[in-house]
């Protein structure tokens, strides 16, 4: 059409109106509505009501096959919009820098909003390529993080061709998640079957299922509470069917609550392992067991357990993430390299590597990037690896370590060198004075700028402050720091005595500007804040946990919120800091 026929599709209000937006270009004209008295006392619409507006629109609209008489309609509206928003357009570029007035610039919006709900009605997108589609049908699901069930079902109730396009492309359906319910069950082996041979990642949850219209958890977090919903030999079941593929599994995830279901996961694993059958994609496993009521981590004991190699004693030359929580594998007859992930936790000394394996691990993996020990690791042989040099772990990035007595924590720290850490986790380093383990790795972690202390103790006389301020010296590039359950005397080692202070010397953790706290007195909190604030290093964001967030008076809100600001973190979430400084 040309620019005369589009113009003619406006109605006569529309080009009294163009005319009025036109005489803007007149630097005396400052508001349209000088011309029209009526519209003076007219209220602009909100955003808000401007997407109630259309909301509205578009929930009254049916499905259903269009005339052509229909779509024809549909796209002389969308154009009549169209033209006027683009002669706003036009007069705004013409009046630069000047801005539309504010009665000008609610109707260019409203045209836009206009033009868009009519254009997306009509578009053809079934007139596409089959391969543009199934393109955009998968941004549509891996976009949808957090409901992706949901929304490949969407995808395929919509119309005959998205459902024959949908159920075609393997790859919206090869992550696969078992729980719950058999309908969800029976609902997983559909994807299973419709992911035919592309590479599967799989997740089995053994705990119960939560409210059936919860089809993920919440922020990834995984319940580890009540009554198992699968036997042990459900789960013999399900593995014996799913390894029918298991050559195209490529991550494997189960969480079991018992003992019986872990050691069929192994014990199956280990069978097909030692007969043969490959596993050529397996790049993450991982293997957790609850059952924690009855278990005391300091004490840690196991009934009698035969422990077999990791997947019979095979190679899976892709294997990167290895996560293995309060379950035994051989360690001797194991093959582990190569890996950039490294998880143990809740292992007792019966069931642990011997230090050489252990070094042996961490050699067969030059470029580890993450190493996890909760209550997990080598047995403490302190005598036999005293001449040995620690292993050198130059990629590693995250390091955790939790759950350890002072000695056996001094003995882990001397078995390697990881210099460019930068993220690092010490959690449940309590029940003895664990200053001198902090004096150890005083300057061994200069990289440092996400540390989280959760339970540690130290000595709290005047040297042991000292030291320990030392120690956060020696982390100087310290920005993001996660605390909960620490003695109060923790927030005293962010600040130095007064006669360092007054001699000139540089505040201690200077670049620290967001703190994510948990379980930590609200008075101390606050006092600790104002202390930043006065000595010239403030905090910029505090994090805080829905259960302090309810301990906070009004007036200890007040003066936090008047010094940084303050924030609510939702149990399990990751704050947008934290990742940005995790890259």
């Amino acid at each position: 059409m040309t620019n005369n026929q589009l113009l003619s599709l406006l109605t006569p209000d529309d080009r009294t109106f163009i005319s009025r937006v036109n005489t803007l270009r007149d630097p005396d004209v400052t508001s349209i509505s000088d011309h029209d008295h009526d519209h003076e006392n007219a209220e602009l619409p909100t955003a808000e009501k401007l997407a109630k507006y259309f909301g509205e629109l578009i929930s009254k609209w049916e499905p259903r096959e269009f005339s052509v008489e229909e779509v024809q309609m549909v796209r002389l509206e969308g154009l009549r919009y169209l033209i006027i928003a683009q002669q706003i357009e036009e007069v705004r570029r013409g009046i630069h820098p000047r801005q539309l007035p504010p009665e000008v610039q609610a109707q260019l919006i409203f045209a836009k909003q206009s033009y868009m709900v009519r254009y997306f009605r009509t578009f053809r997108i079934n007139d596409l390529p089959t391969e543009i589609i199934s393109n955009i049908l998968r941004f549509v699901v891996w976009d949808s993080m957090k409901r992706p069930v949901d929304a490949r079902l969407r995808v395929t109730w919509t119309c005959r061709r998205w459902r024959e396009i949908a159920i075609a492309d393997s790859t919206l359906w090869n992550a696969v998640w078992f729980r719950g319910s058999r309908s969800r069950i029976e609902r997983a082996w559909t994807w299973f079957d419709r992911a035919r041979q592309a590479p599967l990642d799989v997740r089995i949850d053994g705990d119960p299922a939560g409210d059936d219209t919860e089809e993920e958890s919440e922020n990834g977090v995984i319940d580890l509470t009540g009554e198992p919903t699968m036997t042990a030999s459900d789960m013999r079941q399900m593995l014996v069917r799913l390894f029918t593929k298991l050559s195209t599994v490529r991550m494997l995830i189960i969480v079991v609550d018992d003992w019986k279901s872990a050691l069929v996961v192994l014990d199956l694993l280990g069978e097909y392992g030692a007969a043969g059958h490959s596993m050529p994609l397996l790049q993450r496993f991982e293997l957790h067991r609850g059952g924690l009521k009855n278990e005391d981590r300091r004490t840690l004991t196991w009934p009698t357990i035969i422990s077999k190699p990791f997947l019979g004693g095979a190679k899976a030359p892709s294997l990167s993430y290895l996560s293995l929580n309060g379950v035994p594998i051989d360690w001797t007859g194991s093959i582990l390299t190569n890996l950039t992930t490294f998880d143990i936790r809740r292992l007792p000394t019966s069931h642990s590597p011997d230090a050489a394996r252990f070094r042996e691990v961490l050699l067969g993996c030059p470029r580890l990037q993450k190493l996890s020990m909760d209550g997990a690791g080598p047995r403490f042989e302190e005598d036999s690896t005293r001449q040995l040099p620690p292993v050198e772990l130059p990629y590693l990035r995250t390091l955790v370590i939790a759950d350890f007595t002072r000695h056996y924590s001094q003995f882990l720290f001397s078995q390697f060198t990881a210099p460019n850490v930068n993220d690092l986790t010490l959690m449940n380093l309590c029940g003895d004075d664990y200053l001198p383990l902090f004096i150890q790795i005083t300057g061994t972690f200069p990289k440092v700028r996400l540390l989280t202390t959760y339970s540690i103790q130290f000595e709290s006389s005047l040297n042991g402050l000292l030291c320990m301020t030392k120690w956060l010296d020696s982390m100087p590039l310290l920005t993001y720091l996660r605390i909960a359950n620490v003695a109060n005397q923790l927030f005293g080692t962010f600040f130095r005595t007064r006669a360092l202070a007054t001699s000139g010397a540089n505040p201690v953790a200077p670049n620290l500007s967001v703190v994510d706290c948990q379980s930590i007195e609200p008075s101390i909190l606050v006092q600790w804040v104002k202390d930043r604030h006065r000595f010239g290093t403030p905090l910029r964001k505090i994090y805080i946990s829905e259960e302090l967030g309810e301990r906070l008076d009004q007036d200890q809100i007040k003066t936090l919120t008047s010094l940084c600001v303050l924030a609510k973190l939702p149990r399990g979430s990751t704050t947008p800091e934290e990742s940005l400084l995790s890259q």
